[in-house]
């Protein structure tokens, strides 16, 4: 009987070969985006899992609070993980991790700037997956001189030839490199390139024999633990009280105030949506929750192509499905020759889709222009192989299941004779899947749309800085540093150039925190703010505006005793009059006073608020020089910078970026969430074009002699593409308005996710719908036109 079944299933795909091929190709594009957003939410929701401890490492992180103080941070001592392995025996191994940040790599007199680069301690290895491809991880970083660097830096370094035993100076130290290990999985939390044998001790942990309890609460690294099997949290952290007591608490009881610990699972860190300082990209689960719909959605989509193409060929196939019953097939048998129809068509799109995401994947720039990198690791994971096959039967039965229930079910003696028609029952089916189609159509696309302006808008608000006409010069060189005023007096010469200035913050780009102690009540009373380094240029070369007061004097010499601060510190303290109220460091004995109040702007993504600022004089240069160009001047202010460059920093390679840019990536997440689900809803309309051109071209098929017998009579070709579009007009509006309701609630969620939003553009959600009708008008009218056109004595002279 299977074969048999199999025999017709064939037969009549090839008989229908426009239809299957439309039915083909729809799923294969919906099975396309289910594989591939697959393959991207398992790369997703296994962050860190392929570390061999995830199960038992720990990220230390900590709630620090006191008046006026709150700090929710991931970094820590560099002295707690050494302390706690002496108290916990349930603490296998730790590694602390202290950013040096992007620093100088020399080899051989020749320099090279290098990011993501650390120290840390020979538990990195029991941490986190550093596979070697030349070395020793027993005891890579055991010994002080030792350093480890990915195969990129490798390459970049030492060219095709390995670099184990060559030495290299970074960071003013002479080390020798004892590993090159793979670079880290892009779905890792935490990427180093470079990692240093050895942590630095710190001074002040010790004062006089004693113990300085101060020191744990001024955190300079990540530290990471590694518990043994069978470990408690609960039971750790009951453990843990005493220890907080006598090591935390002695300065906390000082400054009123607490300490909490925070434990976070290895593989949790990614997706923790805790609000913590740490520097790393957070993955959003709201977004995963988005893609898994929209791509069920397509799958859906593709799913209700086939129903109504399946559905509507009935009338056709009533005559075989009658002989076929009179010849002695029963109805089950009819059943599952229809269903195995449906699961032919669905495996030959699975494997089309198989072939269209491992090009699109591999040998495609989709991904880079997409923003996210992983591999087609379909074979290689039995579980997702499995789960991939799943989808397709499951495809395959939801697809043909109503088809072969409703198909199967034709009367022989009517179909016979000719007289059978469609029943009620199956339009309105055809016309509710159609409707269906629209509204995720139109839904997605105008979501779309929406996301679009609210990033565009993202883009252009003022920030209260100048954007544009920026550039970021690399000074972490001490060489640099001490060139700073050549570098600076000869390039203000420079009619290209309108200001230079230094610090070791940029907005956006990094900023400090720091307790103060401020006039408050009538007392001095501890208060934490962010903090910038600035020389007394800072405002002028970043076009921001003082609100009050003035800035710092050229010839300050001291950052201790003014004070800069910006509007919203000035309300946060009630200061109704800031200029003159006093203010210093947290130690600071003698405070200083406040000259001044600038106009608030963001120092931060526009997904934050402003939060209280201080600009803190610094007399030093700092780690970056910050130019300011004249409009469309980019190409002589890089030609100067790169002259006196050279002539004052002859050994240090030239290392700059422009402001805006840095600003742009901030909206990377946001703009790749865009681009996908802009990809996606292309496919939504694509896929429901498809089933529309099959459903069009089908009902036109059938109503060739009312079209032959309007125009005998008379009839315009537009008249009659209007008779038969009206119908699919009304599904598209009735579809908008179910859809821009729904659309509007799931926007106004995501619109949450930002401080500053623009309003809902209703234009945009009404284009939404109009772009379906101009689609839908341009499909349908063609197909209909083209027939119209045609002498209807070819269609009457057969009936």
């Amino acid at each position: 009987m299977l074969k048999i079944s199999l025999t017709h299933a064939f037969r009549h795909l090839f008989k229908h070969r426009f239809f299957s091929s439309l039915n083909i190709f729809g799923l294969a594009l919906g099975l396309s985006a289910t594989l591939w957003l697959v393959l991207f939410l398992k790369n997703e929701l296994t962050f860190d899992q392929h570390h061999p401890n995830h199960d038992r490492a720990y990220r230390i992180s900590h709630i620090m609070s006191a008046p006026g103080v709150e700090f929710n941070t991931a970094y820590s001592a560099s002295e707690l993980p050494p302390m706690l392995m002496e108290e916990f025996p349930e603490i296998e191994s730790f590694a602390r991790f202290v950013n040096v940040g992007e620093t100088e790599i020399t080899r051989d007199n020749e320099k090279f700037t290098q990011d993501q680069v650390f120290y840390t301690d020979q538990g990195a290895f029991d941490i986190f997956n550093i596979d070697l491809v030349a070395g020793n991880s027993a005891e890579a970083l055991s010994s002080p001189g030792s350093v480890i660097i990915a195969k990129s830096v490798n390459d970049r370094l030492f060219g095709n030839r390995l670099g184990l035993n060559e030495t290299l100076k970074i960071d003013g130290q002479q080390l020798q490199v004892t590993g090159i290990f793979k670079d880290l999985s892009e779905n890792s939390h935490f990427q180093f390139k470079v990692l240093m044998a050895g942590i630095r001790d710190r001074g002040f942990a010790m004062v006089d024999g004693v113990f300085n309890s101060e020191v744990l609460w001024n955190a300079d690294c990540l530290n990471y633990v590694l518990f043994s099997e069978g470990f408690s949290e609960d039971n750790f952290r009951k453990k843990f009280e005493a220890f907080n007591e006598k090591y935390y608490m002695p300065f906390g009881n000082q400054i009123q105030g607490n300490h909490v610990l925070r434990l976070q699972r290895l593989a949790d860190i990614h997706y923790d949506q805790t609000p913590i300082d740490d520097d790393f990209a957070k993955g959003n689960p709201t977004n995963l929750i988005v893609f898994s719909a929209i791509g069920l959605s397509i799958l859906l989509l593709a799913c209700i192509n086939y129903i109504n193409l399946a559905t509507s060929q009935a009338g056709l196939r009533a005559k075989e499905i009658g002989i076929r019953k009179v010849l002695g097939s029963n109805i089950n048998a009819l059943r599952l020759s229809l269903i195995l129809e449906s699961l032919i068509q669905v495996v030959f799109a699975y494997l089309l889709s198989i072939a269209a995401v491992w090009a699109l994947i591999e040998h495609s720039p989709f991904q880079n222009w997409l923003g996210v990198n992983f591999s087609f690791t379909l074979f290689q994971n039995p579980e997702l192989l499995g789960l991939s096959l799943i989808v397709v039967l499951a495809t395959g039965i939801i697809s043909g299941l109503y088809p072969a229930i409703y198909i199967a079910k034709i009367r022989p003696v009517k179909a016979l004779k000719g007289t059978w028609v469609a029943g009620k029952g199956g339009n309105m089916l055809r016309k509710s899947l159609v409707l269906m189609q629209f509204v995720i159509s139109i839904g997605v696309l105008t979501a779309t749309l929406l996301m679009k302006d609210q990033i565009s808008f993202l883009q252009q608000k003022n920030m209260g800085f100048d954007q544009d006409q920026i550039l970021l010069v690399n000074m972490r060189d001490s060489v640099a540093q001490a060139n700073f005023k050549v570098l600076k007096n000869k390039l203000e010469q420079s009619p290209a150039i309108e200001g230079v200035t230094t610090s070791n913050f940029v907005p956006v780009e990094g900023i400090g925190q720091m307790v103060f102690r401020v006039e408050k009540n009538g007392k001095m009373e501890q208060q934490e703010f962010k903090y910038i380094h600035g020389g007394a240029d800072y405002l002028t070369t970043l076009g921001i505006e003082l609100a009050d007061g003035r800035f710092y004097d050229k010839n300050l010499n001291s950052g201790n005793q003014q004070f800069v601060i910006n509007q919203t510190a000035a309300k946060l303290l009630g200061w109704n009059d800031p200029i003159g109220k006093k203010m210093g460091f947290f130690h600071q004995e003698e405070p200083g006073q406040v000259i001044g109040v600038l106009k608030d702007f963001n120092f931060f993504s526009l997904h934050n608020p402003i939060e209280p600022l201080v600009i803190v004089f610094n007399p030093n240069p700092g780690r970056h020089m910050i130019v300011r160009f004249n409009q469309n001047s980019e190409p002589q202010t890089i030609a100067a910078i790169e002259e006196v460059w050279n002539e004052a920093v002859p050994n240090y390679p030239l290392d700059y970026r422009f402001l805006n840019q840095s600003l742009k990536a901030q909206y990377e997440s946001d703009a790749t969430q865009n681009k996908l689900i802009g990809f996606m809803t292309a496919l939504c309309i694509v896929i429901s074009l498809i089933g529309l051109t099959g459903l069009t071209a089908f009902n036109v098929n059938q109503k060739r002699k009312e079209i032959g017998i309007r125009k005998v009579l008379g009839a315009m070709s537009t008249q009659i593409v209007s008779l038969i579009y009206s119908s699919t007009l009304k599904l598209i509006l009735l579809a908008g308005l179910i859809a821009l309701p729904l659309t509007y609630l799931v926007m106004q969620s995501w619109y949450a996710n930002f401080e500053y939003r623009t309003s809902l553009n209703i234009g945009l959600m009404v284009l939404g719908v109009i772009m379906a009708v101009i689609l839908t008008f341009v499909l349908v009218g063609s197909l209909v036109l083209n027939t119209a056109r045609k002498n209807p004595t070819e269609s009457l002279r057969h009936e």
